[in-house]
């Protein structure tokens, strides 16, 4: 069942970064994270700015390479409760680990995109195409594949899917080894920069249009045992996270002149781009929609035959803030 818990004190719950509770003092959180890019930007903001100094626990940031290699940490690795996890994926792990989703934890900020003398004007033109994204198991996939096959009639099988490193994939795309990339941000900032390329798919918009419902890539998880023995310190943790969510919303431009070189922006017209383009990636308000648009998704994956395990509300336990 879909249920709500009051959280202490917090205005609104938010999280772009992984966090766990570790160490002997239980008002010490690390932070399983990923460097550079939007998770990133705000764990380095969290820190800086010590919202967590705020609310009386201390966050310490533990780096992993890639985020999946953060939400595999949550699956098995008993000293990390807390990351952040898709809507599918979560339902995938429910019957073994219940990993249950909190808030939202990253506005899709992904894109579609091709070349500008492509032959590829509108997403009905990716039908016999091959295009990529890291992995096909993924959320930030999953969610695409979802609309692709709703919203424009592509099923799974009338395109084909690469594996393939998104920074990688730029230079696939460039050489034409590639039909279309599906590509975050900053990435896609830094490619339309530097690159003749266009975007074919905006999927946080489509959804939107499509259901009137917001779409997020991941959402804060934790692991559902952890959260009821360590209630205080997951809301202390969840208040810290939406502290510094709405202070980047609230102070963009500022925040990106701070970071550029550490998301990966490089020169001037990276930059100013990026602040055009990037402004409400961070979710800075939370309400049941998100659990409606996450079980939409779910229940539209299984009807589409990517997702083989039953859909369930119990991956939810949305915090009313």
């Amino acid at each position: 069942m879909l249920r709500s818990v009051a959280g202490a004190g917090i205005a609104g719950v938010t999280a772009s970064l992984a966090g766990c509770l570790g160490g002997e003092d239980e008002d010490v959180i690390t932070k399983g994270t990923t460097e550079g890019g939007t998770t990133g930007l705000l764990t380095e903001t969290l820190m800086d700015e010590g919202f967590d100094e705020d609310h009386g626990i201390q966050i310490q940031s533990e780096a992993f390479a890639a985020p999946p290699q953060v939400q595999q940490q949550l699956v098995l690795n008993e000293d990390i409760p807390a990351a952040y996890m898709g809507s599918i994926v979560a339902t995938r792990n429910w019957e073994d680990n219940q990993i249950e989703l909190v808030g939202p934890y990253m506005n899709y900020h992904a894109y579609i995109v091709t070349r500008e003398d492509s032959d590829i004007e509108e997403p009905q033109d990716l039908e016999g195409m091959e295009l990529s994204w890291a992995s096909r198991e993924a959320d930030a996939w999953l969610k695409v594949a979802v609309i692709l096959a709703q919203e424009y009639g592509l099923e799974p099988d009338d395109y084909e899917l690469s594996e393939v490193a998104p920074a990688t994939s730029i230079g696939l795309l460039e050489d034409e080894d590639l039909d279309a990339i599906l590509l975050h941000e900053p990435l896609i900032t830094n490619a339309l920069v530097e690159h003749d390329f266009e975007i074919v798919l905006d999927p946080e918009e489509t959804w939107e249009e499509m259901t009137g419902l917001p779409m997020t890539t991941v959402d804060v998880a934790w692991e559902q045992s952890w959260y009821e023995s360590n209630e205080e310190d997951a809301e202390a943790f969840a208040a810290a996270v939406y502290d510094t969510q709405n202070y980047i919303e609230d102070n963009f431009d500022d925040v990106i002149d701070t970071y550029a070189d550490a998301i990966g922006l490089e020169g001037d017209e990276q930059i100013e781009l990026a602040k055009e383009r990037l402004p409400g990636t961070y979710p800075t308000e939370w309400s049941d929609d998100l659990a409606e648009s996450g079980l939409e998704f779910v229940e539209q994956a299984h009807d589409l035959g990517i997702l083989e395990v039953e859909p369930t509300d119990d991956i939810y336990n949305v915090i009313d803030v």
